[in-house]
């Protein structure tokens, strides 16, 4: 499913988490009676990845979310119910992600386009672990008991449109240099120049033809200039060719995305 070993938390009444790495899924079938017993004293039963692995945890979703994921080429490796209409899913990426700070990019990307919990976004953020009860107390059901944790799939494959968001993300992270460079650079130019045209940094030979490399530099350009951010992603939307983005609604996202990106390195003249 992306991951051969496993680490349980057991987290009890007093807050106090009990670790257990390493574990094979062997190994926790043998523990399901020691589980069950801390779980009904209280204590909730979580599930991660040990070490590197291909997975990444979007926590909080609704029905109409993961609908939403499976017809963006999405599809979920596991879904897990935590409480009546409430979900975590997980994703196989099709590829071991080594790098941790990479891995909690792709999961807060994820978490961030199809409405997760942003805080529970990172490369190796527990998820619960099916079959035992959610002890949270705002969770508890009108009769009083917890919820039982249900698995809903569990097909383990990778989604579709993996390997494009994973470039995606690469692409995010390889700029985190470059938009701190280009932050300097803005900073240090006069706030009263204007802004340059979009296809001058389409054409500048620093980027070598990297048009995602030339629409964040020049949309850190723009926002640090005072251009609105609906201008920026206007801009970015009709400067060129998009289509091998998809359809009209993923080439909006990837302007919007590029524009908010700029404008969270930047500050704009007030």
């Amino acid at each position: 499913m992306g991951c051969e070993l496993f680490e349980i938390g057991i987290l009890g009444p007093d807050a106090l988490m009990l670790l257990r790495s390493r574990w094979s899924a062997n190994q926790i079938d043998a523990a399901i009676g020691w589980l069950r017993r801390e779980n009904v004293r209280g204590a909730h039963i979580f599930v991660r990845p040990h070490g590197a692995h291909a997975l990444s945890l979007v926590d909080d979703l609704n029905v109409e979310s993961i609908a939403r994921m499976t017809d963006g080429g999405f599809q979920p490796a596991v879904i897990i119910e935590t409480s009546p209409g409430n979900f975590q899913v997980w994703l196989n990426h099709g590829q071991i992600i080594p790098d941790p700070t990479f891995s909690t990019k792709a999961a807060k990307e994820l978490a961030r386009r199809f409405g997760g919990d942003a805080s529970s976004a990172d490369w190796r953020h527990f998820g619960r672990l099916a079959g035992f009860t959610n002890q949270k107390s705002k969770r508890r059901l009108r009769s009083g008991f917890p919820p039982f944790v249900r698995l809903h799939q569990c097909e383990g494959h990778s989604y579709t449109a993996a390997r494009e968001f994973l470039e995606e993300v690469k692409w995010l992270a390889e700029q985190s240099r470059a938009e701190r460079a280009s932050l300097t650079t803005s900073r240090s130019s006069s706030n009263e120049d204007s802004a340059r045209l979009l296809t001058d940094f389409h054409r500048d030979p620093r980027y070598g033809g990297d048009l995602h490399r030339a629409d964040m530099a020049w949309a850190l350009h723009a926002a640090s200039r005072g251009l609105p951010e609906q201008e920026i992603t206007n801009e970015i939307l009709h400067a060129r060719d998009l289509s091998k983005k998809g359809g009209a609604a993923r080439r909006l996202d990837y302007a919007q995305r590029t524009a908010i990106k700029a404008f969270s390195m930047v500050e704009p003249p007030r």
